[in-house]
């Protein structure tokens, strides 16, 4: 035993052993993870604009007005869709007087109530430049109170949302 020990074929042994061991732990097991889509999507329906209900208003009156894919019936065609839960951050541009310009909402377009007072229709979130909303699974249109409606009527207005 002492000269196979000494002719270094033992430490030969040991490294090739000792390679082996390392090379198979390195290739024995290797995953890849595949990309991991968005769940949750917000589509617009209708586009470049919406249809307003009622599509005019008084002069001087005060009131709200929806916003939806079809005046006759915007129970059943919504502004927008969410497939999922989205997160996502409003930007208004145009949304000035005689609307309210604290006072804009989306809403669930077949909820009921689905008409009156934007802040009481079903599952009514008020939208704000720059807040981030957490919109759930559905179809949403737009409510828009306003106030003393002048010679112009009501200002076309934007809604940019971005992640």
């Amino acid at each position: 035993m002492g000269a196979w020990w000494r002719s270094g074929r033992f430490a030969s042994l040991l490294v090739i052993l000792l390679a082996v061991g390392i090379v198979s732990a390195v290739v024995l097991m290797e995953q890849t993870q595949p990309a991991v889509p968005v769940s949750g999507l917000l589509t617009a329906n209708c586009t470049p604009t919406t249809s307003p209900t009622p599509p005019s208003v008084i002069l001087g009156s005060d009131g709200q007005v929806t916003f939806s894919c079809n005046s006759s019936t915007p129970d059943t065609n919504p502004a927008f869709t969410t497939t999922a839960t989205v997160i996502a951050t409003p930007v208004l541009t145009g949304f000035a007087a005689p609307y309210n310009i604290s006072r804009l909402y989306i809403y669930d377009a077949n909820g009921f109530p689905n008409t009156g007072s934007c802040s009481s229709r079903t599952a009514n979130q008020r939208i704000e430049t720059g807040v981030p909303e957490t919109i759930p699974a559905n179809g949403w249109n737009y409510c828009a109170e306003y106030l003393n409606v002048g010679t112009a009527g009501l200002p076309q207005f934007t809604v940019t949302w971005t992640l």
